[in-house]
């Protein structure tokens, strides 16, 4: 099992309300994932998060992915799971963090 860990501590909505927790890249068999956990820390309740990432090669993109999480709680965490089908993929960034709230309507993009 190929395993690179990589923490990200990225900010929505307002500063640092997302956090994204032990995020890694791991392979098993054949295949890869990333995995970890996302944290809502805004103190409200958020209707959409969407984390757009870029997949890494040798520190060149070669691909990108979104993760979607629904009607995330306030101080709620939710795992995340994403099957990562680009073969050789060694890394990933996070590029944006989109997250709508439940009551505002409004949307943030970091």
């Amino acid at each position: 099992m190929a395993l690179m860990a990589l923490m990200f501590s990225a900010g929505a909505l307002a500063a640092d309300d997302i956090r994204l927790r032990n995020m890694q890249l791991i392979t098993m068999g054949h295949k890869t994932y990333l995995q970890g956990t996302g944290v809502n820390v805004s103190g409200r309740d958020l209707e959409n998060v969407a984390i757009d990432l870029d997949i890494l090669k040798a520190g060149k993109i070669v691909g990108s992915r979104v993760i979607e999480a629904r009607a995330i709680g306030a101080d709620e965490a939710w795992r995340i799971w994403l099957p990562i089908d680009i073969d050789g993929s060694d890394g990933f960034r996070v590029r944006t963090i989109r997250a709508v709230g439940a009551s505002s309507g409004g949307v943030a993009v970091h």
